[in-house]
């Protein structure tokens, strides 16, 4: 997918004559909604019960209760807690916005990959990202090895 090619941009882009990444940004982004951005792509992992977590999807009572629902099947309970569905942040308006997504799940698993190695570099990790055809929109998920 081209940057270029989403309606939003588009739209800017005629209305002040050209596009600049920089001055893209500059005039439609926070610092919070890209700090937000960057903390989805980029997160921080926790270590609980010998299982990593993407922290900002921690919940100690849920994650307690998807291992005894499981049956301590570690891989089984990262995976169900790290499973994030991306039109539970973003709310696309178009066909362009689908397609936009499903580039940023791939973008974001090769990112958590990154993210999970180095601050676990003991471990090995499974990341999926997935077009979403078969589940809610465009989805990853991340779990040990």
């Amino acid at each position: 997918m081209e940057l270029g090619n989403m309606p939003q941009v588009k739209d800017w882009t005629a209305d002040v004559g050209f596009f600049d990444l920089r001055t893209f940004i500059l005039s439609n982004v926070s610092v919070a909604e890209a700090f937000s951005v960057a903390t989805l792509l980029c997160p921080r992992f926790i270590e609980y019960r010998d299982c990593v977590f993407l922290e900002f999807a921690f919940e100690e009572n849920s994650v307690n209760s998807w291992f005894n629902e499981l049956k301590g099947d570690r891989a089984k309970v990262e995976a169900v807690v790290n499973h994030v569905h991306l039109w539970d942040f973003f709310a696309p308006a178009s066909e362009a916005d689908n397609e936009a997504l499903q580039d940023f799940a791939a973008r974001m698993a090769e990112t958590w990959r990154h993210s999970a190695r180095k601050q676990f570099p003991q471990r090995k990790f499974v990341v999926e990202a997935n077009d979403g055809l078969n589940d809610y929109g465009p989805t990853v998920v991340i779990y040990s090895a």
